[in-house]
């Protein structure tokens, strides 16, 4: 179930990436870029908000708001060097950008997949 969750919360940031890069950031993620930094990205923020939760036990709300912002700044770079390798320059508050769509991706479009999908199954 957590491969799954994680599968489908990677490919739905990938795409969001794939169509929106052109438009927001002014450049173009190729296929396989946009998926390592979807990939990336959610296995850091997954990661951020494993200890996070650790630590703030008794206040979970403390630990996902560290987690998302820490997982948020991190993609922001993450973006800014995948495009940089390319030779091509995104803007910071482009990246900022990408890097939320992708994060408020996961909430409000993975989720009601892998919700859809359980529904199916039934």
């Amino acid at each position: 179930m957590v491969i799954r969750d994680t599968a489908v919360a990677i490919v739905v940031g990938m795409v969001l990436l794939l169509l929106l890069s052109k438009l927001i950031g002014r450049v173009q993620f190729s296929l396989s870029t946009a998926f390592w930094c979807s990939f990336i990205g959610h296995i850091f923020i997954s990661i951020v908000g494993l200890f996070t939760g650790w630590l703030f036990a008794y206040h979970l709300v403390i630990g996902l708001l560290i987690a998302l912002g820490i997982g948020w700044a991190f993609q922001t770079v993450l973006f800014q060097i995948a495009v940089r390798a390319k030779s091509e320059t995104l803007q910071q508050w482009r990246a900022a950008i990408l890097s939320g769509v992708v994060i408020l991706g996961d909430f409000f479009v993975a989720s009601p997949i892998v919700a859809f999908w359980e529904h199916l199954r039934g």
